[in-house]
């Protein structure tokens, strides 16, 4: 499963192959037989520990946080990670940036499709959860939840189409804290917990 998530994050969808990876693995295809009754299997497999650990793990250690303010803003920065370096080495937070790019990429995929549109759906639920319990109205924070989602969603492309518009160093924490006090916090939020 490990060799199936990192060849899609390196190279999409496409790149999670019976053959292909028994061969980079050194086992047999009668091996990966053992393991999963087919491909199709793997990918769900793959999409399911994807769902787990950059959705429902990230949801619960932050679901921990009493004050809403506190785990939007806790939320936004693992969404968001740290300044990016070398992304070469393929690890951590870049990995993850590249994984959730191959499944946006294969959205029409009728076995990504679902995984995608629940783990969507999932993400902007819990962001306008936290909205709500700020005290935003329910519209507010569907809206709120959706702007904050996108922008997140846009970063992340940007990292791989447009890297050098991306702040680096210091320069992205400056940039992640400005999108945190916009978009995350707003000037809104203060008006919403006097209510």
């Amino acid at each position: 499963m490990e060799a199936a998530y990192r060849a899609m994050a390196e190279g999409g969808i496409g790149a999670v192959a019976v053959e292909p990876l028994a061969r980079r693995l050194g086992v047999s295809r009668g091996s990966f037989y053992w393991h999963f009754e087919d491909r199709r299997s793997l990918v769900e497999a793959v999409l399911g520990r994807w769902e787990e650990e950059a959705t429902e793990a990230t949801i619960s250690m932050t679901g921990r946080i009493a004050d809403p303010r506190e785990r939007l803003v806790r939320l936004a920065e693992e969404a968001l990670g740290e300044a990016p370096r070398d992304e070469a080495s393929g690890e951590g937070i870049f990995r993850r940036r590249a994984f959730e790019l191959a499944v946006s990429d294969a959205a029409e995929d009728p076995v990504v499709r679902p995984f995608l549109e629940r783990i969507t759906e999932r993400r902007i639920g819990y962001v306008e959860e936290c909205y709500r319990a700020l005290g935003f109205p329910a519209e507010k924070a569907r809206h709120r939840a959706l702007l904050v989602y996108a922008a997140y969603v846009g970063t992340v492309r940007l990292f791989r189409d447009l890297p050098d518009r991306i702040p680096r160093g210091e320069d992205y924490l400056a940039y992640r804290k400005h999108l945190v006090d916009t978009l995350v916090l707003g000037d809104e939020i203060g008006d919403y917990r006097m209510a």
